[in-house]
């Protein structure tokens, strides 16, 4: 009974916040949705549906919804959802007390609307000094939230003046990698591949001459899992702990402190590491002590994205060729996709909008994708799709389109009878 009243509290205060504070209300406005909180045994529940701002409710554990919050029980929910502890439910996450049903998307904007109900987090008390290596679309996304949350904050980046908002607030700036790995408990690193984090971490100015002992390299680049056993053991050598925090997410999900972060590595750094992740996610998932195992997880995420970007590719190409209109097609992915990451996929292949709203460029979709094959080839060898896509892209490439979204590529299946692509009847966007 406890619960049922608590989800009738949240009912109203959802309702309220959703008229007296802004950042709920533009929320509740960005998607139409519904949730729904029960106990396993279905016992005790209920819905919450939103759409255009309004929230509706109805009490009970039984009947569908877009994602559905599964408790093992109603005490074990009580404690989690009262709980002062900020990972409390990610907590529960982990231990299985709490199962997510359906779409992760709806539960991680859902997540995003109670956060925002909350109120700012309070700034952590004795808090880790936290530096921040590359300030590009995600490391921005990710800088900004860690200050915002309180920690001490150290920038480096290659281009000074993108540190410059960052110092504004307060951050220090550091001269060089090594500097800011002196200055920082953690050093989290938002590079663009392997390379680039190798280089960052050995060179002689580079993370590993300047972090203490005990200290740690939290890596939110997405690299290949042979880098991060790499790193682990050199980190093992140093005396200092590496942690994979592979993110799921564009640079606006980032912005907005809305990512999904994967993270893997020895158990007593990941724990220091939560509230750093907890600052910029919505959900943190820890997968293990192997740091190899976020990376393998984000391959296979983005993996499903960039399939689906050819799946959705092959079919316009097909009904330019034949004469269908792009919008019936539009309109059949747009009821097929809940998620609405492949939503806005749609619509950018369905428009061919590949200059706007650039959040991951065709040049880094092509590395991942590599890496995803490469993950694959080394294992089981079932990623059939990514030989198709890597050639397709390398061939987006050739064509200069290296700095549009990475969906690009899929203009390369519309072909000519004879097999070439009809750059001719492209956009000027493209040109």
């Amino acid at each position: 009974m406890k619960l049922s009243l608590l989800l009738f509290g949240l009912s109203l205060k959802l309702r309220a916040t959703g008229r007296s504070n802004p950042q709920v209300r533009d929320r509740l406005r960005s998607r139409s949705a519904s949730v729904r909180i029960r106990t396993a045994d279905q016992r005790e529940g209920r819905l919450f549906v939103f759409g255009d701002g309004r929230v509706l409710t109805k009490s009970g554990g039984h009947g569908g919804a877009d994602a559905t919050l599964v408790w093992k029980d109603a005490d074990t929910a009580f404690q989690a959802m009262t709980s002062r502890d900020p990972q409390a439910v990610a907590g529960a996450l982990e231990r299985g007390d709490l199962t997510i049903v359906g779409d992760p998307m709806v539960a991680q904007w859902f997540a995003g609307v109670i956060q925002a109900m909350k109120g700012p987090a309070l700034a952590p008390t004795g808090s880790e000094a936290v530096a921040v290596i590359g300030l590009g679309k995600m490391g921005a996304g990710l800088a900004v939230n860690i200050q915002s949350a309180g920690f001490p904050l150290v920038v480096y980046n290659r281009t000074a003046a993108k540190a410059q908002p960052f110092i504004d607030r307060g951050a220090r700036l550091a001269a060089s990698p090594r500097d800011a790995a002196t200055q920082a408990n953690i050093v989290v690193t938002s590079l663009m591949d392997d390379a680039s984090v190798r280089n960052i971490v050995t060179a002689p100015d580079g993370i590993l001459a300047g972090l203490a002992p005990g200290g740690i390299h939290l890596c939110a680049t997405t690299i290949s899992p042979e880098l991060a056993k790499e790193l682990a053991e050199l980190h093992r050598a140093h005396g200092s702990h590496f942690v994979s925090g592979a993110v799921v997410g564009r640079p606006d999900v980032a912005e907005a402190g809305e990512l999904i972060s994967l993270v893997a590595g020895d158990t007593g750094a990941v724990a220091r590491c939560k509230p750093v992740c907890a600052a910029y996610s919505s959900t943190t998932m820890v997968l293990g002590e192997d740091p190899g195992l976020a990376n393998f997880a984000k391959l296979s995420f983005n993996y499903f994205a960039v399939a689906n970007m050819e799946l959705m590719g092959q079919i316009y190409a097909y009904g330019d060729a034949v004469g269908i209109e792009r919008d019936l097609y539009a309109r059949m992915f747009n009821a097929s996709f809940a998620n609405p990451t492949l939503k806005m996929y749609a619509d950018k292949i369905g428009e061919r909008a590949y200059t706007t709203g650039v959040g991951f460029e065709l040049s880094g979709g092509l590395k991942d994708v590599k890496l995803m094959k490469a993950a694959s080839d080394a294992t089981c060898g079932s990623l059939d799709y990514a030989s198709v896509i890597i050639g397709k892209m390398e061939a987006a490439v050739e064509n200069g389109w290296s700095d549009r979204d990475w969906s690009v590529f899929t203009e390369i299946s519309r072909r000519d009878a004879a097999g070439q692509v009809r750059a001719g009847t492209m956009p000027k966007v493209l040109t």
